[in-house]
């Protein structure tokens, strides 16, 4: 979905992972450190066959990266194993990644990351930083000459000038993968086509993707706020929507419509169906910002800012997040990721909740944005040891197993009774598993992500209808595997400037005709037109 759409981790907790890039002196004796990604060369690549797992059967069928398979409970009594030995060969391998809450304890006193270095029959030497530091730490490292065996890149971590260097400090992993070579890892045959295409530079395959769910971002909504204001079905136009937010805003109550300005506005870009960051004709692309579409939408949550609906504190991604957890606005942006914690936060609270998507304009076609295939990749740094990689492909195999195994069930919740209790068939953390489990060997390599809240069947049930629904709807990003530096290096800027605009405009501070006579000139001279350039010559190379 759209690069400066907010993200949701668990019950409204934000990460705003646009990136950035501190810096362009990391590929200093890096062999010219070119800018290409070799388009024309990658389009050659073979990618890993794709050989689904039928390990366990859901109960809500899934279909490929955009619905995800629905599981009601995890087979505990019937687990199965994917590995049948140990991946490692005894030896040491450092593994630099990230995390997005409390950095787990260190080794010698953490029982989980014991336990795992046991099961992998390695000793893994694992450099978690967290997120919001994590493109300073990798470029720190890189830059000081020990790179470390295992490296996450991630999709929203765009490291300056990424394809020399991979090329120049990373290993070109194509024959131990690329077609039916894959066989030899069967948990990383799992992982869709789609997302290994994020690991293609250079004309070669550069790492092991964490594939993610493509379905677009739902509008959370409180229903029994909307039943408790007369509106007892979800909305079914654009202008229905604006009504709504605005029949159900009570500033007597503390309850508004919808959380903050860019909200209301990402609600009017899928409405009045904005492309999803670019569109592409005849190898031309167009930025979301330079269209109709997008002006539209900003008109409409100006709208929506005048009819009182946007709550007045609401400026910030973290302002929305506190508000809707604190039912002081009905609506706010969701993710299929975050849902289940959304979901059992809001049961918990004696509240109902319900996936929305933004209905359609007047004479216009709603879409979805779809999100990015993937979310990390783990690269290997330069070897010739072929068994070196072998094994940490073996190891990667592992931590990828599927939902329903033993080894999924190690690597997602630890040890039983230490890390994890059965409560009545329901896997429950225990408080060690708490401080122990900030260690991401997850980001590593991991499984298709399946819907999965036990004990919260009926929200399971509703996000995936929610994605069959939605699956027509969904819009995909044409650049998505396609590489710029510009884009690369100044995305996290470009992003800044729209997102600014969006403000200005929604909360009155500047005409929608800024867009056009301001915020475009200025996105362009700030790198956008070099970007676009990058692309179309990207997409002319393939």
């Amino acid at each position: 979905m759209t690069d400066f759409k907010p993200s949701r981790r668990g019950f409204l907790s934000a990460a705003v992972l646009l990136g950035g890039a501190a810096g362009t002196g990391l590929l200093s004796g890096c062999g010219g450190g070119g800018a290409t990604s070799s388009s024309g060369a990658n389009t050659k690549v073979i990618l890993p066959s794709y050989i689904p797992s039928s390990l366990v059967e859901a109960d809500l069928p899934g279909k490929g990266a955009a619905i995800q398979p629905g599981f009601f409970n995890y087979p505990l009594g019937d687990l199965k194993k994917t590995v049948e030995k140990a991946p490692g060969n005894g030896s040491s391998l450092s593994f630099l990644t990230l995390t997005f809450g409390a950095v787990g304890t260190q080794k010698a006193e953490n029982k989980y990351w014991q336990f795992m270095n046991k099961e992998l029959n390695a000793d893994l030497d694992v450099q978690t930083t967290l997120a919001d530091s994590y493109l300073q730490k990798v470029q720190t490292v890189i830059a000081g000459g020990q790179v470390p065996n295992m490296v996450t890149f991630g999709i929203n971590y765009p490291i300056p000038q990424t394809p020399a260097l991979l090329k120049s400090k990373f290993t070109d992993i194509t024959s131990h993968v690329s077609g039916d070579a894959i066989k030899d890892y069967p948990n990383l045959a799992n992982i869709p086509t789609e997302a290994w295409q994020a690991t293609v530079f250079n004309g070669g395959i550069y790492g092991v993707p964490c594939p993610r769910p493509t379905g677009g971002a739902p509008i959370l909504a409180y229903t029994d706020s909307f039943d408790a204001a007369g509106i007892t079905s979800e909305p079914g136009s654009l202008e229905e929507l604006r009504e709504a937010l605005k029949t159900v805003t009570d500033p007597g109550k503390s309850l508004w419509g919808v959380s903050n300005p860019f909200s209301a506005a990402y609600y009017g870009r899928l409405g009045n169906g904005s492309p999803n960051n670019w569109r592409e004709d005849g190898g031309k692309f167009t930025h979301e910002i330079e269209t109709e579409e997008f002006e539209a939408a900003l008109a409409w949550a100006q709208q929506v800012k005048q009819d009182g609906s946007i709550h007045p504190d609401g400026i910030t991604v973290e302002d929305g997040n506190r508000l809707f957890a604190a039912r002081n606005v009905a609506t706010t942006l969701g993710s299929a990721t975050g849902w289940p914690g959304v979901y059992a936060a809001a049961v918990k609270a004696g509240a109902k909740i319900a996936p929305w998507v933004a209905p359609a304009a007047a004479g216009k076609k709603a879409v979805l944005h779809a999100g990015s295939p993937y979310g990390f990749f783990t690269a290997f740094a330069k070897t010739e040891d072929a068994e070196r990689i072998k094994e940490m492909l073996r190891i990667a195999n592992y931590i990828a197993a599927p939902f329903g195994s033993q080894e999924h069930l190690n690597v997602t919740y630890g040890v039983k009774d230490l890390h994890w209790a059965d409560k009545n068939g329901v896997i429950t953390p225990t408080d060690l598993a708490k401080t122990e489990k900030g260690i991401s060997f997850s980001y590593l390599s991991n499984a298709p992500l399946p819907q999965f809240n036990p004990g919260f069947e009926d929200g399971t049930k509703l996000i995936h209808d929610f994605q069959a629904k939605t699956e027509p709807m969904l819009s995909k990003d044409p650049t998505q595997v396609l590489f710029s530096d510009t884009w690369s290096n100044k995305k996290a800027q470009l992003n800044t400037l729209v997102t600014t605009a969006i403000n200005d405009v929604v909360l009155g501070r500047k005409p929608v005709s800024a867009i056009k006579s301001e915020v475009v000139p200025a996105w362009k001279a700030a790198g956008g037109d070099q970007a676009r350039k990058e692309f179309e010559d990207a997409l002319a190379a393939s």
